[in-house]
């Protein structure tokens, strides 16, 4: 039992976007968003906690009834995540880390792609960042003089 991960090479290559948002969207979708966010980073939380308990089972017990349960369970939480994920996936927005609750919306801005970033504890979407810069190259949206004009 592992824990998905998403693939290396999947995340390399460009993805089709469901929607862009302007920013006004993208702000009146985010309480919907924080709740769905809120929700996939408990049940990764636990997932998680499932990994540490079979992890604990001695080697020789792995076909255990106590193994048994907990890999029932993890699978009952995986389907679980997997339907937030797929809530995100219909509203537009992309996952980027459930246990952090990182989330990216999709936008345009002055003719270019970009992705407009959040994650649970910021009380506002304040954030973006180029496509290929991830959570590192996240800048304050006030910085995109044009973002009022092109988005919002």
């Amino acid at each position: 039992m592992a824990l998905n991960s998403p693939d290396a090479k999947r995340r390399q290559q460009p993805r089709k976007r469901n929607r862009y948002f302007t920013l006004a969207e993208a702000h009146r979708a985010l309480p919907l968003v924080q709740r769905i966010a809120a929700d996939i980073q408990r049940v990764e939380l636990e997932r998680r906690d499932l990994v540490e308990l079979a992890g604990a089972i001695p080697e020789g017990a792995h076909d255990s009834r106590e193994m048994r349960e907990i890999e029932h369970s993890f699978d009952k939480l995986t389907e679980r995540l997997a339907y937030f994920v797929e809530e995100l996936v219909m509203i537009g927005v992309e996952l980027k880390d459930p246990l952090r609750g990182l989330l990216d919306f999709p936008t345009i801005v002055d003719g270019r792609e970009i992705l407009l970033c959040w994650q649970i504890g910021e009380p506002v979407l304040a954030w973006w960042h180029e496509v290929d810069a991830g959570y590192g190259g996240r800048r304050p949206i006030c910085e995109l003089e044009c973002l009022s004009a092109a988005v919002g």
